[in-house]
């Protein structure tokens, strides 16, 4: 087995046994959470992309940060926005916040403090939010970080990357691309949609249904998709929690006034 693997192998808790739990985990190892969906993102793409991409993003860093334990990836969300599209699977908000309090519980009954969320679905990001506040007021001792959502950030980083809208979209440009780098196999470009780009107010939210939007399934413009766009998406992504997990090593996961 290579060093590579042996790491990789070495932090996903549900590959490890009791004794290499006892070996491997201590107080400060740090937990990657992630959290997805079940649901369409059109023609093209698979039901599990909201969790298949984050849990990727979660292995490179397990091969290249010390310390790191990956819990199993949480493959539902809340998808009520989505429910009009065949086939999916939601949990209530109530729901998830309870799941995402209970597994941070069960982290600081573990005595880990340090928890890094990857979220790979928009539904879920006020349920994190929710769960993580809550918890955090109870033991304030905890740090809780989260990467909310992946598929804004990489069009606010490079600008330059995309062609349309910035590469936002359900099943759109960035998240084709993504897939696309890291399971070509359960893509199939000959049928991503047209382009589908919502009329929606810039400055002001509304909370919409999803088939609002779009009837594909899909919005953004996932036909200009490219494996190319999509792997310098994985490296942006793995050097930026690289370097984020990096510093709050240096500073012992403390942040704020704690820093004075």
């Amino acid at each position: 087995m290579t060093d590579e693997l042996e790491a990789k192998y070495k932090s996903f808790i549900e590959e490890m046994n009791a004794v290499e739990v006892r070996k491997t985990v201590n107080e400060k190892t740090i937990a990657i959470l992630v959290f997805g969906a079940c649901e369409n993102h059109g023609d093209h793409m698979p039901f599990g992309s909201d969790f298949i991409f984050p849990t990727e993003i979660a292995k490179r860093l397990a091969t290249k940060v010390n310390n790191v334990i990956v819990l199993p990836a949480i493959p539902y969300g809340v998808s009520l926005h989505h429910d009009q599209f065949q086939m999916t699977m939601s949990i209530n908000p109530e729901t998830l916040v309870g799941i995402i309090s209970d597994l941070l519980s069960s982290l600081i009954q573990n005595k880990i403090r340090r928890v890094l969320i990857i979220n790979g679905h928009d539904g879920n990001i006020g349920p994190i939010e929710i769960a993580a506040r809550s918890i955090k007021n109870k033991h304030p001792e905890m740090t809780i970080a989260c990467l909310e959502s992946w598929w804004i950030l990489v069009g606010q980083l490079k600008k330059d990357l995309f062609e349309v809208w910035s590469g936002l979209g359900h099943g759109g440009e960035a998240e084709t691309s993504a897939i696309l780098a890291i399971r070509p196999d359960l893509v199939n470009m000959e049928s991503a949609p047209n382009e589908v780009i919502p009329k929606l107010p810039e400055n002001i939210r509304i909370f919409w249904k999803f088939d609002e939007l779009t009837s594909t399934g899909a919005t953004g413009a996932p036909q200009k998709a490219s494996i190319e766009k999509g792997n310098e998406i994985l490296q942006m992504l793995e050097d930026l929690l690289i370097s984020f997990i990096k510093e709050m090593e240096l500073s012992d996961w403390k942040y704020g006034l704690y820093l004075k």
